[in-house]
């Protein structure tokens, strides 16, 4: 690491105190409500996944066109929408035009962060 470099990452660390907080009865709009306009623009990831598959090595080197991969998913059961690898709500594959699309069947619980398991 270069001397300026070196510099650059080091600080002089003073320790601090802080009064304690007050029991207070929060009031006015929560934080998230207030910030919901500002958040609407922002861009996520959104992935559905179908299901997963455990191969070995050997049996994925033997996979070739036309080879068939079993997932772990049942054909009739909905698929999981996930917003950064968490699933949020699940779904029903469907057609829109000449794309595939998901109707959305489940969602998740607000309290809870994610869809319940299957």
């Amino acid at each position: 690491m270069t001397d300026e470099a070196n510099k650059a990452m080091h600080y002089d660390a003073t320790e601090i105190e802080l009064d304690p907080l007050s029991k207070t009865t929060p009031s006015g709009a929560p934080v998230v409500d207030s910030m919901l306009p500002l958040l609407g623009s922002v861009k996520v990831r959104v992935t559905v996944r179908v299901g997963a598959a455990q191969l070995s090595v050997a049996e994925l080197l033997e996979l070739k066109p036309g080879s068939t991969l079993t997932l772990d998913r049942h054909a009739d059961a909905p698929l999981d929408v996930l917003v950064n690898d968490r699933v949020v709500a699940r779904g029903v594959l469907v057609a829109v035009g000449e794309h595939f699309g998901l109707r959305i069947t489940q969602t998740a619980v607000a309290s809870a962060g994610a869809v319940p398991d299957r």
